[in-house]
């Protein structure tokens, strides 16, 4: 891993933490914590993502809430899915990071469906678990509820979070595009 690579990881993690708080004060029923493990794992690859996204929910874990480690499988499938997505070319324009943010999310909410219904008996305190309590309401059996809800709520945070990536990507300057081995975005 490149210097440049080490040296974003923990601007990244920032990032992660700093969306996070601010969605969370707001309670809206997204995350956008993983943008920074998005970004790095775009301009760096997997394994910088998956440290990124690793560290961020490690910190969160200390400061916040140990709730936050359990979800580091899902960080990692995060800042794989990512980087293989950027190197197939899925952030040089927001339509295809919308569809590598369906895959991600996807992949995301599946991972931790299993995750939220072992350890909090499929109900967390954040937005997907209020749309469980919804799915819940209109009888849908508890696993399928937390499956519908993460994966739901995982699509859209992802597509969400790839579209800025793709938007902060095709906005870098030359230069330091070219460090991370991009290319000009009109190509």
């Amino acid at each position: 891993m490149s210097t440049i690579a080490l040296a974003l990881i923990p601007r990244a993690v920032a990032l992660n933490l700093a969306i996070g708080a601010i969605v969370a004060a707001l309670k809206l029923p997204v995350y956008l914590d993983s943008i920074g493990t998005v970004l790095v794992a775009a301009l760096a690859g997997p394994l910088a993502g998956v440290i990124t996204g690793v560290t961020s929910n490690l910190v969160l874990g200390m400061l916040s809430s140990p709730i936050f480690i359990a979800f580091i499988p899902v960080t990692a499938v995060i800042g794989v899915t990512a980087g293989i997505a950027s190197r197939v070319g899925a952030f040089r324009s927001v339509p295809r990071a919308l569809v590598a943010g369906v895959v991600i999310g996807l992949l995301a909410g599946a991972t931790s469906v299993p995750i939220v219904l072992a350890l909090f008996g499929g109900v967390t305190a954040g937005g997907t678990g209020i749309v469980t309590i919804v799915l819940r309401a209109l009888d849908l059996p508890l696993a399928s509820a937390a499956l519908i809800a993460s994966v739901s709520v995982d699509v859209i945070d992802k597509m969400l979070s790839c579209a800025i990536v793709a938007a902060v990507l095709a906005r870098l300057p030359r230069r330091i595009g070219a460090r991370f081995g991009l290319p000009h975005p009109a190509a």
